[in-house]
C-alpha cells in the first residue's frame, strides 16, 4: 500500500489521480503532468500533505510500477509526520473517476481534492473529490459510509456556489439485508438515487457502476433496487450535471423503475389480498366442514344412543319374557312333579329328585312328603324313597324310653329299649366298616351323617 497518494503544492492538494486520463477508451498517464510534478519536486515544491514540511518526489510513469505515489525525498525525515495512509480501493476509485470525468466532460480542467474553503466560506476540512469550475460540476466520492455525515452534506451543499454535485459511494456499502440503509438514504434524499462504484486495480475499462434506490416493501423490509448497471464508461454527464446511462437520464430511469417497483408491490398486495381471501375462505370452509362433521357425529351419537336404548328395551322385554316363560315352565314342571310325586315315591328302585337336585322322601310313619333335610333317616334296601321324618323320630324316641320319677330311679337301673344297630344321630342303619385304625360302626347315611361307634374288643356288644 502506497504511503502517500497526495502532495501539497502551492497551498493546494494534488492527488496521484491527476496524472491519469483516458484517450479513446485507453487509460494512460499524462506526460505533461508527470513533467510538471517532477520539475516541482526538483525545486522542492512538493510537500507532505500532513503539514510536517517534508519534501516529496513523484514515483510514477514506469510501466512495471505497481503503484504510483509520492515518497519522501532522500535526506528528509518524518519524525513528526502524521500523514494518513489512504486505502488502495479509494485510490483506485479516484483514478478511474478522474479518467471518467476527463472523457465525459470533454477535456475540461479537472481539479482534485478541492477543500471547501477554496470554494465557499467555511474552514471545515471537507473537500470535493473532483471539481470542474468551467462545467460547474463536482464529484463527491466516499469509500466508507461512516464518512457520509449530515454535517458533510450540509456543508457541501451550502458552499457549492451553484455547482451540481454528483455523489458516488463505493459498492462495498451497497445492500440492505432488510435494514434501513441510513447512510445511503442521506445520498438518496439529496440526489434521488445512489451511484455505487466497483473498481478493480484502478482499471477504468473494468470499472462498474450501479444506480440504485432504496424502498420499503409491503413487509416493511428495505430493498435495494438497481435500475442501471454497466461499465463506468457507459455513464455520461449532461451540461446541467445530470447523469445519463446509455443516453438515458437516470432521473427518467429512476421514475420508470420506481413505478415498476410500485406496480410490483401493488401486484404483491393484490396477490396477498387474494391469498388472504382464499385462506379466509378455506378457513371458513374448514370450520363449516368441522361444524358439519361435529353435527353429523352428534346426530350419529344420538341415533346410536337411541338405537342402544331401543336394543336395551328389547333385550329387557326379551329377558322378562324369557324369565316369565322360565318361571312358567318351572312352575309347570314343579306342579307336574308334585302332582306325580306321590306316585313316584311309591316305587323304591330310583331316588326321586326335583329340577334343582333336591331329594324327596316319604315318611313311613306319618306319610309326610318332604325334602331329605326334614328326615333323620331314609333309604336302604326296598326303602329308597322312604324314611323317618324328624317329628316321628322324636315321638318314637320318647315312646321307647320309660320315664320314671327320681324316687324310683334312686338305687335302680333305668331300663331303656336300646337298638345298637340304629344310628342315634339320624336313625339310619349302622354298618361295620374298616378304617385306618381298624373296624368301626358307621352310619349308612354317610357323608350326610358322620356318626361312628367303636367295636368292643371282646366282640358281641357295641360301646361308645
Amino acid at each position: 500500500m502506497a504511503q502517500r497518494t497526495v502532495c501539497l503544492c502551492g497551498g493546494k492538494y494534488i492527488g496521484i489521480e491527476t496524472i491519469f486520463t483516458v484517450i479513446n477508451g485507453q487509460q494512460i498517464n499524462i506526460p505533461e503532468k508527470l513533467k510538471e510534478l517532477r520539475a516541482k519536486s526538483r525545486n522542492n515544491e512538493l510537500f507532505c500533505p500532513c503539514g510536517c514540511g517534508a519534501n516529496l518526489i513523484l514515483v510514477a510513469g514506469d510501466r512495471n510500477l505497481r503503484e504510483q505515489h509520492f515518497r519522501l525525498k532522500d535526506g528528509t525525515y518524518e519524525n513528526e509526520c502524521q500523514v494518513v495512509t489512504e486505502g488502495k480501493t479509494s485510490v483506485d476509485s479516484k483514478i478511474v473517476l478522474k479518467c471518467w470525468l476527463d472523457e465525459k466532460l470533454g477535456g475540461a480542467n479537472i481539479e482534485t481534492r478541492v477543500p471547501i474553503n477554496l470554494v465557499g466560506e467555511t474552514d471545515r476540512k471537507y473537500e470535493f473529490s473532483f471539481l470542474s469550475r468551467e462545467k460547474k460540476i463536482a464529484v463527491s466520492y466516499c469509500h466508507e459510509r461512516v464518512n457520509l455525515s449530515d454535517e458533510k452534506f450540509e456543508i457541501l451543499k451550502a458552499n457549492s456556489s451553484g455547482i451540481q454535485i454528483i455523489y458516488i459511494v463505493d459498492v462495498m456499502n451497497s445492500g440492505s439485508n432488510g435494514q434501513y440503509p441510513e447512510a445511503l438514504m442521506k445520498v438518496q434524499d439529496r440526489q434521488g438515487y445512489c451511484l455505487l462504484l466497483d473498481v478493480e486495480d484502478a482499471s477504468y475499462g473494468d470499472a462498474i457502476m450501479y444506480a440504485a434506490f432504496y424502498a420499503q416493501d409491503d413487509d416493511g423490509l428495505w430493498k435495494e433496487v438497481r435500475f442501471a448497471e454497466g461499465r463506468l464508461s457507459d455513464y455520461a454527464i449532461a451540461d446541467n450535471g445530470q447523469v445519463l446511462y446509455k443516453d438515458k437520464f437516470l432521473s427518467i430511469l429512476l421514475k420508470e423503475q420506481t413505478a415498476n417497483f410500485e406496480r410490483s408491490m401493488q401486484a404483491k398486495r393484490v396477490c396477498r389480498e387474494e391469498e388472504k381471501r382464499r385462506r379466509a375462505e378455506e378457513q371458513k370452509r374448514i370450520q363449516e366442514e368441522a361444524e358439519r362433521r361435529k353435527l353429523e357425529i352428534q346426530k350419529n351419537h344420538e341415533e346410536a344412543e337411541k338405537e342402544w336404548k331401543q336394543w336395551q328395551e328389547k333385550a329387557r322385554r326379551r329377558r322378562e319374557k324369557e324369565e316369565a316363560e322360565r318361571h312358567a315352565e318351572m312352575k309347570r314342571r314343579d306342579e307336574d312333579f308334585k302332582r306325580n310325586l306321590e306316585f313316584n315315591l311309591s316305587q323304591q328302585q330310583t331316588q326321586v329328585k326335583d329340577e334343582e337336585g333336591n331329594r324327596w322322601i316319604k315318611c313311613e310313619l306319618c306319610g309326610l312328603i318332604a325334602k331329605e333335610s326334614e328326615f333323620t333317616s331314609y333309604g336302604g334296601q326296598n326303602h329308597v324313597n322312604l324314611g323317618t321324618c324328624k317329628t316321628c323320630y322324636s315321638k318314637k324316641a320318647l315312646e321307647s324310653v320309660s320315664i320314671m320319677s327320681m324316687s324310683e330311679v334312686e338305687g335302680r337301673q333305668i331300663s331303656i329299649n336300646y337298638d345298637a344297630s340304629v344310628c342315634t344321630e339320624c336313625g339310619g342303619k349302622l354298618q361295620e366298616k374298616s378304617g385306618r385304625y381298624g373296624n368301626f360302626m358307621g352310619c349308612s347315611n354317610y357323608p350326610k351323617c358322620r356318626y361312628t361307634r367303636k367295636i368292643r374288643k371282646g366282640g358281641g356288644n357295641y360301646i361308645d
